[in-house]
């Protein structure tokens, strides 16, 4: 039976193709977002992430390098100084509170962001979610490929008006080529959909 288990993965190897890497879009701009209408954005930390320090590190890092390159006259407070400057003014929770409210009736609330961008003294806050994640490793008895499917939400939010700015969701897929891998990495397939959002960026 065993041996009979062994031919059959070994058949199935062989009949797997290339593997599935692909990564989806979706985007939305304020109709009156200009450029000159932010100088200094703070990029908050990644939501909901399953990361190492040094992979969260990797995400800011690009999104500060792809804001850098788009207009380099913009001065970005980075991840690590954002939630210093929340923490030392009791302001954390206010946040927590507002994503929540966000995601729950879609409307940014306006007193919250314009009392936190005054604190932080800037004009846009920048802020990344994984909405979603799914993996699942191959199975030779069952013939399917593993894969791990993430979808990550990046949005732009005036701290002046309480508009949101700019806001862009991509669904990253990434599948093996055989039956007896391991679902891919996160941070891999984050990466993917990261670099679909960071096109997006409206600087």
């Amino acid at each position: 039976m065993k041996h009979a288990v062994l031919y059959f993965c070994a058949f199935l190897i062989a009949l797997s193709g290339c593997s599935v890497n692909k990564a989806t879009i979706n985007t939305y701009t304020d109709p009156t977002f200009t450029k000159g209408q932010v100088s200094k954005v703070a990029v908050f930390p990644i939501r909901n992430a399953r990361f190492a320090p040094s992979e969260a590190q990797q995400i800011n890092r690009k999104i500060s390098m792809a804001i850098n390159q788009r207009n380099p006259s913009v001065s970005i407070m980075s991840s690590s100084e954002a939630t210093q400057l929340l923490n030392e003014n009791n302001l954390t929770e206010d946040w927590a509170k507002f994503l929540d409210n966000y995601i729950s009736s879609g409307v940014p609330n306006a007193n919250t962001l314009n009392h936190i961008g005054k604190v932080l003294g800037v004009d846009a806050i920048m802020q990344g979610e994984i909405v979603n994640i799914y993996q699942a490793d191959g199975n030779c008895m069952a013939g399917t490929r593993a894969m791990t499917r993430v979808t990550v939400r990046f949005s732009m939010m005036g701290t002046q008006n309480g508009k949101m700015l700019w806001e862009s969701t991509s669904d990253g897929i990434k599948g093996t080529a055989t039956v007896v891998e391991s679902a891919p990495p996160i941070i891999e397939v984050v990466n993917m959909a990261l670099d679909k959002i960071l096109i997006t960026i409206p600087f």
